[in-house]
């Protein structure tokens, strides 16, 4: 299997304004995205009293429901990626995604909400392929650290804007300007956050369809047709890189997902923090620092790569994983302002991790399978880290320690050894990475 090239528009191709507008408003996608997708997070308390149910069926809300076909569906749409365009099919996912989250504010039952959340999952799967195979159509491989750190600061913001804006929207909806318009309609005030979210969509989608669907710039040789088959003869033939870096990855999600599900619940049952307080605090931390860290891993890896690092990308992943370890002791630190200290070290250093690991997976693939890698990638972030890390923290809190205070303990205790465990994957990739980036560039100059 060999890459050609199109012809060589200069001494190093530059990204122009237009990419760069197109990433910001991918970011957007992703904020969004993120936020419908972690918005329960915050509407736990609700939502478990209304329906009368425990937190393990809260977390298969938060992570089953979405998980499961989220993953599955992300294949199809790799593929379409791949092979059809991309902007139209981020559209497509927008609006279902959208639809879905305000069917959760109008469902009336567990199996109704649980319902609406698969719907959610199948278009936000549409959303990382798509975007993903268009970075390095649009970026030059010293930029795109920073373009898909920026778009990963989307995510990381969308988790911070889920329990920010959602609990600013719960009290304006409980208590404030809008109220009354929740009580006339008989909404409860975590519905009228999810039908708000649902309507916001349709701005997004707007300004979307701004985007031009850009020239795909490097592409397999020959005659061949991308498929699975063709993936997955290349993972195969590339297997320890992909192996121990998208495993190490995929543990960091796990950990991740279990974390940012519960920190919520352990600020407001064992530090007493309101819903609004949670969101103020955890959103400000997720959208500032975290968000900045994404950023920083980006302008870092490229820095270094630009300087003749090949393996700059995962390395700056790995230390910071390997930073994050300790940081994960905030669920059992006896005052907030520990818990809160500690919190945001451990977001910033998972950010720097999140972007450029995904930006590493990136540079091992041609143009016509990246679609399709990114949505393996997401599969296993999904199938694994969104649907056991949330699950994992629960199952321990209700059945190991059966005490709801010991949230905390369960996010500690499941946490670091397998954040440790990703890091050591990560760094034993490095050999691996360097060794397909070299197969790459020469069969891209032959």
């Amino acid at each position: 299997m060999s890459l050609s090239s199109p012809p060589d528009p200069g001494p190093k191709r530059e990204a122009d304004a237009r990419a760069w507008y197109a990433i910001v408003i991918f970011a957007l996608a992703a904020v969004l995205s993120y936020t419908d997708r972690l918005i329960l997070n915050l509407l736990v308390a609700p939502i478990r009293s209304e329906m009368a149910i425990t937190d393990t069926q809260v977390s298969f809300l938060q992570g089953a429901a979405f998980a499961i076909i989220y993953a599955f569906a992300g294949l199809p749409m790799g593929r379409h990626a791949d092979r059809h365009g991309r902007r139209n099919l981020i559209l497509a996912g927008i609006g279902l995604w959208s639809l879905a989250t305000a069917l959760c504010g109008l469902a009336q039952s567990y199996g109704q909400l649980f319902g609406a959340r698969i719907l959610v999952g199948i278009g936000e799967a549409a959303l990382a392929p798509a975007v993903l195979s268009m970075v390095p159509d649009l970026f030059p491989p010293h930029r795109r650290g920073t373009a898909v750190a920026i778009f990963i600061g989307g995510m990381v913001m969308g988790a911070g804007m889920a329990t920010l804006v959602g609990g600013i929207l719960i009290d304006v909806f409980s208590l404030g300007a809008l109220s009354g318009l929740a009580q006339s309609a008989g909404v409860a005030p975590w519905r009228a956050v999810l039908l708000t979210l649902g309507l916001a969509g349709v701005v997004l989608a707007l300004l979307v369809a701004t985007i031009r669907e850009p020239v795909r710039q490097e592409s397999l040789g020959g005659d061949v047709k991308p498929g699975l088959d063709t993936l997955r003869r290349y993972l195969v033939d590339n297997r320890w890189a992909f192996g121990l870096l998208l495993g190490g990855l995929t543990l960091t999600q796990i950990v991740d997902y279990g974390a940012n599900s519960w920190t919520p619940s352990l600020l407001m049952r064992v530090h007493d923090f309101t819903p609004s307080e949670t969101g103020t605090a955890l959103g400000s931390i997720l959208i500032g620092v975290a968000g900045l860290g994404t950023i920083v891993g980006g302008l870092l890896a490229d820095f270094l790569e630009a300087r003749g690092h090949s393996t700059a990308k995962p390395m700056v992943a790995a230390a910071a994983v390997s930073l994050g370890v300790p940081c994960l002791l905030f669920g059992v630190m006896p005052g907030v302002g520990l818990t809160l200290v500690l919190f945001t070290a451990y977001a910033f250093l998972l950010a720097i991790g999140a972007g450029v690991g995904i930006a590493a997976i990136l540079d091992l693939v041609p143009s016509e399978l990246r679609g399709m890698t990114t949505a393996v990638q997401a599969f296993a972030y999904t199938a694994f880290g969104l649907g056991l890390g949330p699950t994992l923290v629960a199952v321990t809190t209700d059945h190991v320690f059966a005490d709801p205070l010991a949230v905390g303990l369960s996010i500690s205790v499941t946490g670091i050894p397998l954040l440790a465990l990703s890091a050591l994957a990560m760094w034993r990739s490095l050999p691996h990475y360097r060794d397909v980036r070299q197969r790459l560039a020469r069969a891209a100059n032959t």
